[in-house]
């Protein structure tokens, strides 16, 4: 169970960095002082009967406790938006015992960051990111916060994971670590020995009904954090660019089948009507390897890549097509609203139930065009609908399930039954034992290795 931390936790540091040199013995009272002067304690008020567990009768408001900390010395501050959302009055206190009201300049859901603004009338100490991307498991870490109520408490551990993915968003890069993150650390910063911030501490990961520290606290990587907080200071919000594209990891299979050079970035599901990539001939089925001349790690990273482009810049992207590479410039857009949150797809209304052989577990039927899913990713044609998966078949190996849509087998866009047999003898005879095909879930659309030769 993933704990989403709303209460309060502070970490900050000073302008003039502590640390110590290689070989040294770090000595954590000398770099901890000065750092204790920008962490921020944030309380929050929020309208009574804003958490579901309160009475219906419920007068007095709810407030929230979080942490800050501050990044510019005339009084901007970064907490996580969880903190903040929804309330109408927020204070933030520092160490020395003095408060300040603060105003929400922007916020942002993904990734869970909001930036404040307060007034002190004089300078205040302030922290500065470190490169995260420079971050090792096994590194030395520290969380300075308020947890549970108890201010200014520090906690120190290592670096045990990072690029983590819980499947939150499309774009999980978490830090993971196992110095002590409770409830009420939520918006602090994760500090390596430079007194650098590392990560934004976000949430805690715990079994069962345990709330407390389990030794698995998870932040934004301040890299991400970074680029995020520039946007909102600048914008008032965060602009990510747009291209049109709906991506997913290369699998080993996908790797195998496609006759990839590596499994980075990621292979095209959709592709948005009017979008960018659309206009540029970027089709279902092409693998983006490189953007502006960089492979990415992962699909996760090439998204964030993405996100994190300029709109009205220009992205150069090379593309695995047709069992070779070749290169498009591709404008970056704006992000529209809501683009990836589409309905599910309804239960198809299918005729002409049909058999595929040799028997790979399917039973399928023409779905007609309102029922075959997502419309920004489809072009209104009719579509495959699975009507029947039967039990250990590789059909059901795939997880492939009765109401998914098959909408390319390779890269060729399947109507009916009948094109789908053909197109499979067609690979089959080209002497092929495996065949990719794009499926709609309720999830979206997605590629997988169908087997040809059967159980």
């Amino acid at each position: 169970m993933i704990v989403v931390i709303l209460l309060l936790q502070v970490t900050g540091a000073s302008c003039a960095s502590a640390g110590f040199q290689r070989g040294d013995a770090p000595d954590l009272p000398e770099i901890v002082a000065p750092l204790l002067n920008s962490v921020v304690n944030i309380s929050v008020l929020k309208k009574a009967g804003s958490d579901p567990e309160d009475a219906p009768d419920q007068v007095v408001p709810d407030r929230a406790l979080g942490s800050g900390f501050v990044i510019t010395s005339d009084g901007y501050i970064v907490t996580n938006n969880h903190v903040v959302e929804g309330g109408y009055d927020v204070t933030v206190a520092f160490v020395d015992g003095s408060t300040f009201p603060a105003k929400i300049v922007a916020t942002n859901q993904r990734p869970d960051l909001a930036l404040l603004k307060i007034d002190a009338g004089k300078p205040l100490a302030s922290v500065k990111f470190g490169d995260s991307d420079a971050l090792r498991i096994g590194e030395t870490v520290m969380a300075i916060g308020n947890p549970l109520g108890l201010s200014s408490s520090l906690s120190v551990g290592v670096v045990s994971a990072l690029n983590r993915d819980i499947n939150s968003t499309m774009i999980d890069d978490f830090v993971q670590t196992d110095a002590a993150i409770n409830h009420g650390n939520s918006g602090g910063p994760l500090f390596n020995l430079k007194g650098e911030v590392i990560g934004v501490n976000w949430a805690l990961y715990a079994p069962g009904q345990q709330s407390g520290s389990a030794g698995l606290g998870l932040a934004i990587p301040a890299n991400d954090a970074t680029w995020v907080v520039d946007e909102m200071r600048k914008y008032g919000r965060m602009r990510a660019g747009f291209i049109g594209l709906r991506l997913q990891q290369v699998t080993p299979e996908i790797q195998l089948a496609l006759g990839l050079p590596s499994r980075s970035g990621g292979i095209v599901t959709g592709v948005i009507n009017d979008g960018p990539a659309l206009t540029k001939g970027i089709q279902e089925g092409d693998v983006v390897l490189a953007l502006n001349g960089k492979e990415p790690r992962d699909v996760r990273a090439l998204l964030r890549s993405l996100g994190a482009s300029a709109p009205g810049s220009v992205v150069a992207l090379k593309i695995w097509r047709n069992g070779a590479a070749q290169s498009i410039d591709v404008p970056v857009a704006n992000w529209p609203n809501n683009i990836y949150d589409p309905a599910g797809p309804q239960p198809p209304q299918t005729q002409a139930v049909r058999k595929i052989t040799p028997d790979l577990g399917l039973k399928l039927a023409v779905a007609d065009a309102q029922s075959a899913g997502t419309p920004q990713f489809q072009d209104g044609k009719p579509a495959v609908a699975i009507i029947g998966v039967s039990a250990n078949s590789p059909a059901a190996d795939l997880r492939l399930a009765r109401g998914n849509i098959i909408l390319r087998v390779a890269q060729d866009r399947v109507t009916s039954p009948d094109e789908v047999t053909k197109r499979l003898e067609q690979t089959r005879a080209a002497g092929r034992h495996e065949v990719m095909m794009l499926v709609q879930a309720p999830s979206g659309p997605h590629w997988v290795v169908m087997p040809l030769d059967g159980k």
